[in-house]
């Protein structure tokens, strides 16, 4: 029996591009690379790349603009009903707590003509929100909204204790 030598007749490319760059760099150092080849592959894999970055700022926003040697810091959202301190879930994303206490409080029924809305409990941008119903008035003008008890509550989580942390 004659020993049999594999060879590639042409590149392959990984299904995952998890050893593309790998590839390219040993194909290049054995002065085998094809530029016509490897550059498409390559914008192709930079181009799958930024869509997983997108999608992880997407679900968790801030994770790609973290700095190494930094401590990382993360917002995420607690959804909670503050009669009787009801937690009601964790999320990393404002519109996702807002739409559990929503559909708990779509529950109990709008009257006709009412609009519920989220109102800060100041201007920042990472207030605590109350979910509130403004019910039709005189005329049809909206009257004063009563609160609903439904609050989300952005938390920022830190990987590191930092003891000169504002309290």
């Amino acid at each position: 029996m004659t020993p049999h030598t594999l060879t590639r007749t042409a590149t392959a490319v990984p299904a995952d591009h998890s050893d593309l760059v790998h590839d390219i760099r040993l194909r290049t150092a054995a002065g085998i690379s094809n530029p016509t080849q490897d550059i498409p592959q390559l914008l192709a894999h930079i181009e799958t790349l930024q869509r997983r970055l997108d999608a992880a700022e997407t679900v968790l926003p801030g994770i790609t603009h973290l700095t190494p040697g930094e401590p990382a810091e993360l917002t995420i959202y607690r959804a909670e009903c503050e009669h009787g301190h009801t937690p009601l879930g964790l999320y990393t994303n404002r519109a996702a707590a807002r739409a559990h206490a929503e559909h708990l409080h779509a529950g109990t029924g709008l009257p006709a003509g009412a609009t519920a809305t989220w109102i800060p409990d100041f201007g920042d941008a990472e207030a605590i929100e109350e979910l509130a119903v403004f019910r039709p008035g005189k005329d049809d003008e909206q009257q004063e909204g009563s609160a609903t008890g439904y609050l989300i509550a952005p938390l920022t989580l830190t990987a590191v204790y930092d003891p000169e942390a504002q309290r």
